[in-house]
């Protein structure tokens, strides 16, 4: 060991852990910074079908894993998808018929699969093309009307009841209010978000349109669509599903909308 590295562990020793734990967060929230700079400089100015094209593209979500489009973790891990799964089952299942179903965002639609035949006509929609010719050709015998649509910009398909999952966090907060303001055409909205899994977080801050969220972003946040800018005021809500992750935690929100 040389003499600065010495001085470096003497020093160190001497140090309360409080600060080093600081300074460690610190060096971690520079680093994620930093990263955030190059991905959102890589997705400025493009629109949301350039963005995510780029990213499926790219594999961002999973470079090492063996499929054509790879939605990330959270759609194909088993910890992350039967619980979900099974709270979505149970909550239609009492409804009083198999609601019409819209999916905006159904990314490589491998949770659709196991929510298909929770519905009765079921809408899949995603803002890049080839992955949506991909899925028609994959899940033609679902019975699965897959659409290619923009759902900040374009009008929404009609149904009953709306999946939103892990889409919102990737958006500006502009993007999710031009999302929410089309929402009361249905009755229900099941929304996933990955969210900070302490509960006094600052929700709602503002983000750049890219493959990160914003509990990643070094800032603890994530959205919260019941609180300022977007205020959805819903009948009823209750949380049907919550999965640790990290220090996040995967929280499902069924909405009863007016």
């Amino acid at each position: 060991m040389n003499a600065t590295k010495k001085i470096k562990t003497i020093v160190k020793f001497f140090i309360p852990e409080f600060i080093l734990k600081f300074r460690e967060e610190y060096k971690m929230k520079q680093g994620a910074r930093k990263l955030n700079e190059i991905s959102d400089a890589q997705f400025a100015n493009k629109s949301p079908a350039e963005v995510f094209t780029i990213i499926y593209e790219n594999k961002l979500w999973g470079k090492d894993k063996p499929f054509d489009f790879y939605s990330g973790s959270g759609s194909h891990d088993d910890i992350y998808v039967n619980p979900y799964v099974t709270a979505v089952q149970a909550l239609l299942k009492t409804l009083p018929h198999k609601p019409d179903v819209v999916d905006l965002g159904c990314g490589d639609f491998n949770i659709g699969t196991k929510l298909r035949r929770l519905g009765n006509r079921y809408i899949a929609c995603d803002v890049v093309a080839s992955l949506i010719e991909r899925n028609k050709a994959a899940f033609k015998d679902l019975d699965v009307d897959f659409r290619c649509l923009d759902i900040c910009a374009d009008p929404l398909p009609p149904g009953e009841v709306v999946f939103i999952r892990q889409v919102l966090q990737h958006l500006s907060n502009r993007q999710i209010l031009d999302v929410v303001k089309k929402l009361s055409a249905y009755k229900f909205l099941i929304l996933t978000e990955g969210l900070p899994a302490k509960r006094n977080f600052a929700a709602n801050e503002d983000k750049p349109i890219g493959d990160g969220v914003r509990f990643q972003r070094g800032s603890s946040s994530g959205v919260v669509l019941t609180l300022p800018p977007f205020n959805l005021a819903p009948a009823s809500e209750a949380v049907i599903c919550e999965i640790p992750c990290g220090e996040a935690v995967i929280r499902t929100i069924a909405y009863q909308l007016k």
